[in-house]
């Protein structure tokens, strides 16, 4: 009996150490496969970036709102969702953008009426990458000396992503490969990349700096410099000492459903087309510059819709031909633009 108690005796102890074996192995897998009646709080994989700027800098940089903002979807799930998949489309609306602009001209003043559309398309699962087909059409008003086409045209893509290294500096790249002409002469003359490549560095929250270049691949003139600053004196002003379209912005009116904010600016207009020049049939490239002082309105609604009203005086404008057969100056006038943003 003895024997018979003491080998019993152990059986249950050894029976116990393997309960005790499956229990912690049950609590290990309680990490992994919680019950259902437990809450679940996952952490996002994806990078989180500190918020380091208010919304008129983000707006002022371009910068898109998810490389900023703190993504919390993830921080806690429903029961029923636990088996879920969170659908992410490859691609979705950001922004579409009308432009409507009028440079009146008679004679050999000419005249330049210009309508434009754009459409920003961002891919959720590449944070910072946006594809934005343009396509532009330009109405031309003389001149009575030389032989351009009665309209140009603008067709892009423009392909841009930004990023961030770390919480003081970012940078955007940007890529448009085009076709600018008056579809008669439609040949390597008429393809032009043009793009961008800034750096930005976040002094502090009222004051951050630019660097980089602009390509505008033009006839006459291939690369631009963009360097500068953007300050804030106030939540309510911003200057933006960038070349080469500084501006200073001023809002005079915030409410619950819209802000808006009064701005003076300068711009370097114009481009370059390849056409077919009316009176010899003769294929050539015509390249229009201008600089421009504009005054506008704009006013931003809590739907996300942005509309712009800008008056202008353009200046120093010239027409030039690759085959130097007309070219000549024009003469100063006005500038009437409206763009609407939604």
């Amino acid at each position: 009996m003895t024997g018979r108690f003491a080998y019993a005796q152990g059986r249950l102890s050894e029976l116990g150490a393997k309960k005790a074996t499956n229990r912690e192995s049950y609590r290990r897998h309680q990490t992994i496969f919680a019950p259902r009646d437990q809450d679940i709080k996952q952490i996002s994989q994806s990078p989180q970036v500190p918020e380091v700027l208010d919304a008129e800098a983000r707006e002022a940089l371009g910068i898109p709102p998810q490389l900023l903002e703190s993504d919390d979807s993830w921080s806690e799930s429903e029961d029923e969702c636990l088996e879920c998949e969170t659908f992410v489309p490859l691609i979705s609306h950001k922004r579409a953008t009308a432009n409507v602009t009028w440079l009146p001209g008679t004679g050999d003043d000419l005249g330049i009426f210009s309508l434009s559309l754009s459409e920003a398309l961002e891919l959720p699962r590449y944070e910072g990458f946006t594809i934005t087909p343009r396509f532009g059409v330009h109405y031309l008003d003389g001149p009575v000396r030389t032989d351009l086409p009665a309209r140009v045209y603008d067709t892009s893509v423009a392909f841009r992503w930004f990023n961030k290294f770390n919480e003081k500096w970012s940078y955007e790249l940007e890529v448009a490969p085009g076709v600018y002409s008056d579809f008669k002469n439609v040949t390597t003359d008429s393809l032009r990349i043009t793009g961008r490549g800034l750096a930005y560095y976040m002094h502090s929250r009222s004051k951050q700096f630019v660097f980089g270049v602009v390509y505008i691949d033009r006839e006459d003139l291939k690369l631009l410099p963009a360097a500068g600053m953007i300050m804030w004196f106030s939540e309510g002003s911003r200057l933006e000492l960038i070349f080469p379209k500084p501006k200073f912005t001023y809002r005079i009116e915030k409410s619950e459903a819209r802000e808006r904010w009064l701005y003076v600016a300068g711009e370097f207009g114009g481009g370059s087309w390849a056409i077919r020049r009316a009176g010899t049939a003769v294929d050539d490239v015509v390249t229009y510059n201008d600089l421009r002082l504009i005054g506008g309105i704009e006013t931003k609604h809590t739907n996300g819709m942005v509309s712009q009203f800008e008056i202008g005086y353009v200046f120093n404008r010239k027409l030039e031909y690759l085959s130097n057969n007309g070219n000549y100056d024009i003469s100063p006038t006005g500038m009437i633009r409206y763009q609407l943003t939604f």
